[in-house]
């Protein structure tokens, strides 16, 4: 069987859990299954992690944001999507697996399509996405697809509730996870003592919360940190951290696969107070690290992370601190949600991902 995936996801993320997802599924098919990927430009961090697996990808976007890194975004998407319309009109694959919603492959596509839903945020937070026509053709994918892999019980239950899906069209999926390379666990420890934080800083992510809850820890524990993995703070966030007086204990960087892992192997704790994930990717990760989680109880994340991780309600700061405090402040307890975590891992692979995942591209093609 042969699989076309698409280049959105690729041509709008640097990072995230849905371009990582798409990158892992297609490093674990079998032999006995092709793949194409319909991409010619992207600056995806977790291709550039793989670039020996994709070998003809090009990577011609600059890490700065700039005026000639916009245009060259836009040239680049504008280019690959002319490139995939292309490649769908082909026909030459036998199930095509689009990697974000766009509907522009609609009208090319004559063979059985099939497509992961990650969330409905969309539909959650209309406040936040003011993008009509993204719910309409979210609504005409999702509608009109073979199958849908869902990630979680909880995305499920949204696509059942909020767009009458029916269930016995629906699969879930839940995503893998990497294990660390041990070069990045062993390197020298070069912040000090420091709180996680990975995700974007915007809307339902809660950020804002988190903030709150880390200026009130501080004026108990002054030599703590805040690292935040993602771009640098804007003008308004640096704004919020200096009026928070936690701008000096505050950073943000953009990091690799590897360093990302050194920096859940050396906190002190992984924060996260989302409002709403369709799985939360990063929980695992931080599991596999060793690093104990503190988040939110909404959505999927207790789906995810089951008994070992410390819940707060994500709109009380209080209880966002008292959370870390719980943690941090005790190590007995820290060393069990460790191994918590880590027995809570036996549920989740890549390899389990993908053979979930070809059953469901089985049924499509039927």
């Amino acid at each position: 069987m042969k699989i076309l995936y698409d280049h959105q996801v690729f041509s709008l993320s640097k990072y995230g859990g849905a371009s990582k997802y798409f990158c892992e599924l297609m490093k674990h098919l079998p032999q006995d299954y092709n793949f194409e990927l319909s991409l010619l430009f992207s600056n995806n961090q977790h291709l550039k992690d793989n670039w020996k697996f994709f070998k003809k990808i090009n990577f011609p976007i600059p890490q700065k944001e700039s005026r000639i890194r916009g245009r060259l975004k836009a040239k680049s998407y504008q280019l690959n999507n002319l490139y995939s319309r292309r490649i769908i009109s082909s026909n030459n694959y036998n199930l095509f697996h689009p990697t974000y919603f766009n509907s522009y492959f609609l009208k090319y596509v004559k063979k059985p399509y099939i497509v992961t839903v990650h969330d409905l945020i969309a539909f959650r937070y209309k406040d936040l996405y003011k993008n009509e026509n993204l719910r309409v053709q979210m609504t005409e994918i999702i509608v009109n697809a073979r199958r849908i892999i869902s990630i979680s019980e909880n995305t499920k239950k949204d696509l059942v509730e909020i767009l009458h899906v029916d269930p016995t069209k629906i699969d879930v999926i839940h995503h893998g996870f990497n294990r660390p390379n041990s070069s990045s666990i062993l390197r020298s420890h070069d912040y000090g003592r420091y709180i996680l934080y990975v995700a974007a800083r915007w809307g339902y992510k809660n950020f804002k919360t988190l903030a709150v809850a880390f200026s009130n820890l501080i004026r108990e524990d002054s030599e703590l940190k805040l690292i935040c993995v993602g771009p640098p703070f804007s003008q308004e966030e640096t704004a919020e951290l200096k009026k928070l007086k936690i701008w000096e204990k505050s950073i943000a960087i953009g990091v690799n696969e590897e360093t990302l892992n050194y920096l859940y192997a050396h906190a002190l704790a992984f924060v996260y107070p989302s409002l709403y994930e369709g799985f939360g990717m990063s929980i695992l990760e931080a599991f596999a690290n060793n690093c104990p989680v503190c988040l939110s109880n909404s959505s999927s994340l207790p789906e995810v992370a089951g008994d070992a991780g410390v819940y707060f309600d994500p709109k009380d700061p209080d209880s966002v601190l008292h959370s870390i405090k719980k943690v941090i402040y005790d190590p007995e307890f820290s060393r069990r949600i460790i191994e918590a975590g880590n027995k809570r891992l036996d549920n989740f692979s890549w390899q389990k991902c993908t053979d979930e995942t070809l059953k469901s591209y089985k049924k499509a093609v039927l």
